[in-house]
């Protein structure tokens, strides 16, 4: 087994969580691999008896309650929790199955069924896939957003069959324009009421025919579908190159997609296959840190739980700007990721929230970030502030650029409270910080 250090617990929290603070990096330093990861992947906190995240009512921003039915203040809330939740995995899954399984509340049109989608999201966190898969065809935003509340017998609407097989299960060249004719049919009866808000089965509208599926034949309805779905071998592996980008590697070698494929076939919950992942020497390689570019939420997030930052609208709508809106994923395929979050202005817009937390910052979180040496020199300084945004050690090139920053302006200068907040600014803005 490969050493536990602190760049060990950087990069598995960056992955498995929003960054860390220098507190969880050594409960997580003593805990050691195994009970840290034990811990994250079965929902438990990292921190005995931590608290939970407050409930919606009992939540401000910008120091004025939150209104339920706004959607800014909802994504607000969803910020919120990325970053008081004592259970970070749970928020990350549930941001993944947001993207794997995308609805938009621009087509939506109504916050409270994508909140409580994303509740759904939040209890099948770490749970069986093959569950969430079956709830989430009968769920509200995602019958609106895919118009599957309009499938019935004699006209049925193939989107969600589609979507299902190509972005949700299997993945294109899996299946055929025939098997979504067929899931299409399989899938009629189902129906959601907006002015009663109720979801019913109809048997009416049901097309009860004989269909063959995916090679099998048979008088099938919504639960043969998945079943069905759920017997392909594409599956696994289908859904461990999604984790595995998200987690671990842009271009995962097959070899590990093989080895991830196959604990989702044989294991029972997701919380079992990203135990395996997390655990595992491979995961923890020095070619896979740094290796992949941190999403808007994972940026802002990570910013405000190191730093203790309030809870503002500011930061939500930096998200957006930065290419990530809550609630409100492009298209149904989701977020592309990966380099498109660094286009020039989604880059811009991360320049301008360091700038706007570097204002922020109160001069005892500055401290906070400070050695605690009175003849501290250069070093120490962007070392202290470099542990205190969670970020993992810094390369050569930048630690030379903000060593010599911090010299000119913090231990050579009569205002080096100016200065301070400069180099939280340009280490928010580095290279590294960008990077998981």
């Amino acid at each position: 087994m490969k050493p536990w250090t602190e760049k060990e617990v950087l990069h598995l929290l960056g992955r498995a969580s929003f960054s860390a603070t220098p507190g969880e990096v050594d409960r997580c330093l003593k805990l050691g691999r195994e009970e840290t990861v034990r811990r994250l992947t079965s929902g438990q906190p990292l921190a005995d008896g931590a608290a939970s995240a407050l409930a919606f009512s009992e939540v401000k921003a910008d120091d004025k309650p939150l209104i339920v039915t706004g959607v800014g203040d909802q994504q607000t809330y969803w910020l919120y929790r990325m970053v008081a939740s004592p259970t970070p995995l749970v928020e990350k899954m549930t941001l993944f199955w947001h993207g794997h399984f995308a609805s938009s509340q621009y087509k939506v049109s109504d916050i409270k069924l994508m909140v409580r989608q994303n509740d759904l999201f939040r209890q099948h966190a770490l749970g069986s896939f093959r569950k969430l898969t079956e709830e989430i065809g009968q769920d509200p935003a995602m019958m609106l957003y895919l118009d599957s509340y309009t499938n019935q017998k004699g006209s049925p609407n193939e989107n969600y069959a589609r979507e299902m097989m190509e972005l949700f299960t299997l993945g294109i060249g899996n299946y055929t324009e025939q098997d979504v004719k067929e899931a299409a049919r399989s899938l009629t009866g189902w129906s959601y009421n907006r002015k009663t808000d109720i979801v019913q089965y109809q048997e009416a509208r049901h097309d009860a025919g004989h269909k063959v599926f995916l090679g099998e034949a048979g008088y099938f309805d919504s639960a043969d579908v998945v079943r069905v779905v759920f017997k392909q071998a594409a599956l696994p592996k289908f859904l461990a190159t999604k984790l595995l980008q998200y987690f671990a590697a842009e271009n995962p070698p097959d070899a590990w997609i093989d080895r991830v494929a196959r604990n989702i076939a044989k294991m029972p919950t997701i919380g079992d296959v990203l135990y395996d992942l997390f655990a595992s020497d491979e995961f923890y390689e020095e070619a896979y840190r740094l290796s992949l570019v941190k999403n808007p939420a994972e940026y802002v997030a990570g910013t405000m739980r190191t730093l203790g930052l309030p809870l503002t609208a500011v930061f939500r709508a930096s998200m957006g700007l930065m290419g990530m809106e809550l609630y409100a994923p492009p298209d149904v395929s989701g977020w592309k990721g990966g380099a498109s979050w660094l286009a020039t202005s989604r880059l811009i817009a991360r320049y301008q929230f360091a700038e706007k937390v570097a204002k922020r910052v109160t001069e005892d979180q500055l401290q906070s970030l400070a050695p605690q040496g009175v003849q501290a020199g250069p070093e120490a300084y962007v070392e202290g502030c470099r542990r205190g945004v969670g970020l993992a050690p810094l390369g050569k090139n930048t630690m030379n650029v903000l060593t010599q920053y911090a010299a000119e302006t913090i231990v050579s200068s009569k205002k080096p409270a100016v200065g301070k907040r400069s180099l939280l600014q340009l280490l928010l803005i580095s290279p590294e910080a960008q990077m998981k």
